[in-house]
């Protein structure tokens, strides 16, 4: 028995026969191995009956008195005389289709989300230079991610985080200023004391008088740096202490992380494609930058009831696939890393962690729980306003 496919797909002829005798008619074309795929009795002298196109030859030649006319086609020639006779309608279709895809490609507006007009321009004019700009054609995940990195290094001082966000033809671009320490300039006398417990490994003082030394240890709120500049026990002036210091301070994570670990992420990264499917396979239009992995969703745009062959509208989101089979050494390395980068994207210029050490490991049927105890060098500067002073001054006058 032919496959099923292959029978939908191979053209056929649906035959209108007239004449005397139809059955002796019949058995003339069963006996020349004419397959007869069916046959429909009109009245005695006329019947319809489908046979494989390649057989209709041999029907004619065999006709002799009979009247014989195509009234139907079926399977790829059917196909293929519906495509010729709309064939403007489905150019017409594609060329559209084509011109929505470069369209729903292209940007055609960028937006930074700030009241900051100098900042603006500053990143509107570095995006034009990474191609992030007006008639340009979208980025994938990872040049988007690439970009951001450069945009954060750039700006190190300016910048705490940035997102360039994907919204239809529109990039809008969204970040959060640094903060840095806020000074009273109405309470211009302070000094410089610890923010968190810690042992001082550097100092940068512009100002003031220091108190604390490096290699010293300090507790949250000791003075490192005085506004008050002494000079035989005696204090001779104020001023407002300027600087920063870096000390080494300590904390304590937990990770667990599995031996067996597999994920699909959506990377956030989309974007809608044509595509052909015909049979089991599809066969993507235009699409020059193939994700390796993807979810999708198809919306029928044109499709054919006889043959397997269908044109949708695919919206693709991009993924990355994490597959891992860890032994106990990679592991333990790769929850160290984990453990590291979460430490270091919190951590400011000039800040760095140290060192580390594994206090202690769990080991459990599918995981290991690692205690990583850090040694971290961070800026503990804060400022702490001089009032008792002021009052003072203002007492003697």
């Amino acid at each position: 028995m032919k496959n099923s496919v292959l029978y939908l797909l191979e053209s056929k002829l649906n035959i209108n026969i007239k004449g005397h005798n139809i059955e002796r008619f019949i058995k003339r074309l069963k006996n020349n191995n004419i397959e007869i795929l069916n046959i429909i009795y009109i009245s005695a002298d006329e019947i319809n009956i489908k046979v494989y196109k390649k057989d209709y030859d041999k029907v004619i030649k065999l006709k002799t008195i009979y009247e014989i006319e195509i009234i139907d086609y079926y399977g790829l020639i059917k196909t293929k005389n519906n495509l010729l006779s709309n064939k403007y309608i489905i150019i017409f279709i594609l060329i559209s289709l084509i011109g929505l895809y470069l369209i729903t490609s292209l940007i055609f507006e960028v937006d930074v989300v700030t009241s900051d007009s100098k900042m603006e321009n500053i990143l509107i004019n570095e995006l034009k230079e990474y191609g992030i700009k007006r008639y340009r054609f979208k980025k994938n995940y990872m040049e988007l991610q690439d970009i951001k990195n450069k945009l954060l290094s750039n700006h190190k001082e300016e910048l705490e985080w940035i997102e360039i966000e994907n919204v239809g033809t529109k990039y809008i671009i969204r970040y959060e200023p640094r903060i840095k320490n806020k000074i009273n300039d109405d309470t211009p006398f302070r000094h410089i004391i610890a923010k968190k417990d810690g042992i001082i490994r550097d100092m940068n003082i512009s100002s003031g008088q220091i108190i604390k030394e490096i290699d010293s240890y300090v507790r949250k709120g000791d003075i490192i740096v005085s506004g008050y500049i002494s000079l035989n026990s005696n204090v001779k002036d104020t001023v407002s202490s300027k600087g920063n210091v870096y000390a080494e301070t300590w904390y304590k994570v937990t990770i667990k992380y599995p031996y067996k670990y597999k994920e699909i992420k959506e990377t956030g990264n989309s974007k809608e494609v044509l595509v052909i499917q015909l049979l089991n396979k599809d066969v993507e239009l235009f699409n020059f930058n193939k994700y390796k992995t993807k979810k999708d969703e198809n919306k029928t745009i044109l499709k054919n009831n006889i043959l397997p062959f269908k044109l949708v509208k695919q919206k693709q989101k991009e993924t990355i696939v994490i597959d891992e089979n860890n032994s106990e050494e990679e592991l333990i390395e790769k929850a160290i890393n984990v453990s590291i980068n979460k430490m270091e994207e919190k951590l400011k210029k000039g800040e760095y962690v140290k060192d580390y050490k594994i206090l202690n490991k769990t080991k459990h049927s599918d995981s290991i729980t690692l205690n990583i105890f850090f040694n971290v060098v961070e800026d503990i500067t804060e400022y702490m306003e001089i009032q008792q002073y002021i009052e003072e001054e203002k007492e003697i006058e």
